[in-house]
């Protein structure tokens, strides 16, 4: 917890170490500070990972079917049991997927008249949110479903769609789930480290919000019973890529942007929402401490996973490779000789990644790679940082600074500390001191 807020404290400074590039042509500098890669709140860093996941999943996961998201939240200690109790979470998303997964198969089944589900497999990805607007610890699954089923027929496989839920389905799915964690979350022992018990029992004071005047409408699609709530109102054409890669986006967006919070003169901190809620409130204040009591209980523990798969969608699946897009050829690329950049920066701006290999396009894998920082800054904010902003000549990389000696040095130029003394050769006696 403690390296997680002091790597955030220390994100995008450049005291704490950067990169330095310079155009081949005219020389302009341009430094890129090093970042915390932290995993629980960082808005730069999750927001890096929500980029990279989203292109991703469009680009090898998710198939140009039609795709149906369902939320599912839960009332009361739940919610935040979820958060720390790593074989109850994985046992509420299991069943989850598996109550939509049946459902999706057996409508589709009564839809187009089939004889038995046998020949039907539809996919479900999960992504596990922590958070919900005001930065409480709110622990809630989104799923990404195929809206429908893909039906095996020998060599063959086609998507046969499926009607919208209706509220008796969504039940029925509740039901499932709840059939299938009563037992566990009645047991309430659950052994967490004194110290974060205490920040989670700080986050969970929400703000005082005024109720609202009148009662607010109803979503649709929305279902609520077994202390839990079910809604599955937004749809995609999964043809349309761009508006599914916003929408795993959204899924897998970090707690919070920078200019959401903002301190206020009398040392409260105010966090304002993406959206108002339904009760009008658009924002929370709070103390201090509780803030950052907020953003410790935020960071998910070891080994618990954010995302998982299921159905067609799992690695394991014997029909994965039929439905998931094509790997794409990836784009010609000039690139700098592979001693110009050392080999930790090598991976991180994938600037010679593809100068090194010499495999033949036949023997290259079709497993998704990481997405470079030069190729993520290009697909989400059409910037292309290999690129003179001047000139418009290539980008080289000159050093990675990350000594203090040497970030005072290019820093601060001649206010930059003298060197260090060089120590006297072992055995060598002073002749003349003065």
């Amino acid at each position: 917890m403690k390296a997680e807020l002091d790597g955030f404290a220390g994100c995008g400074d450049f005291e704490k170490g950067f990169v330095r590039t310079a155009c081949r042509t005219c020389g302009d500098e341009l430094r890129v500070p090093f970042a915390c890669k932290g995993r629980g709140f960082c808005p730069s860093c999750m927001g890096r990972r929500m980029a990279e996941g989203a292109a991703l999943l469009v680009d090898h996961v998710l198939p140009a079917v039609g795709v149906r998201q369902w939320v599912l939240s839960f009332e009361g200690r739940m919610a935040v049991r979820l958060g720390y109790d790593r074989a109850l979470l994985a046992r509420v998303a299991g069943a989850f997927a598996r109550a939509l997964l049946h459902d999706m198969r057996w409508e589709v089944k009564e839809r187009h008249g089939l004889a038995s589900v046998q020949p039907l497999h539809a996919g479900v990805f999960t992504a596990v949110q922590r958070f919900r607007s005001d930065l409480g610890l709110y622990v809630h699954l989104h799923c990404l479903v195929t809206d429908g089923a893909f039906e095996e027929a020998g060599a063959d496989v086609r998507f046969l769609p499926a009607r919208a839920p209706t509220p008796g389905r969504m039940t029925a799915v509740l039901a499932q789930v709840h059939k299938a964690v009563v037992a566990v979350a009645e047991d309430d022992d659950l052994d967490i480290d004194p110290a974060l018990a205490a920040c989670v029992q700080l986050a969970l004071a929400g703000p005082h919000t005024a109720a609202p005047q009148e009662a607010a409408a109803r979503p649709s699609l929305t279902v609520s019973a077994f202390g839990m709530h079910l809604h599955a109102a937004t749809t995609v054409d999964g043809r349309d890529r761009k508006q599914l890669e916003r929408l795993c986006r959204y899924l897998l967006r970090p707690p919070f942007a920078h200019d959401a919070v903002k301190a206020l003169p009398d040392g409260r901190v105010r966090v304002l929402f993406k959206a108002p809620w339904r009760s009008g409130v658009a924002h929370a204040d709070m103390a201090a401490d509780k803030f950052l009591a907020r953003l410790c209980a935020l960071v998910p523990p070891p080994g618990f996973h954010m995302l998982r798969y299921y159905g067609v969608f799992a690695s394991h699946h014997h029909l994965r490779a039929r439905i998931v897009p094509a790997a794409a050829a990836p784009p010609e690329l000039q690139l700098v000789p592979a001693a110009a950049a050392p080999p930790e920066l090598q991976l991180a701006l994938d600037l010679t990644a593809a100068a090194n290999d010499t495999r033949s396009p036949t023997d290259a894998s079709p497993r998704p790679r990481r997405l470079g920082w030069a190729k993520l800054l290009a697909r989400v904010f059409a910037v292309d940082v290999t690129v003179c902003r001047k000139c418009g000549g290539r980008m080289r990389v000159l050093e990675v600074v990350s000594d203090p000696d040497d970030i005072a040095r290019v820093l601060h130029g001649a206010r930059a500390p003298p060197p260090r003394p060089r120590p006297d050769p072992p055995g060598q006696v002073l002749l003349f001191a003065g």
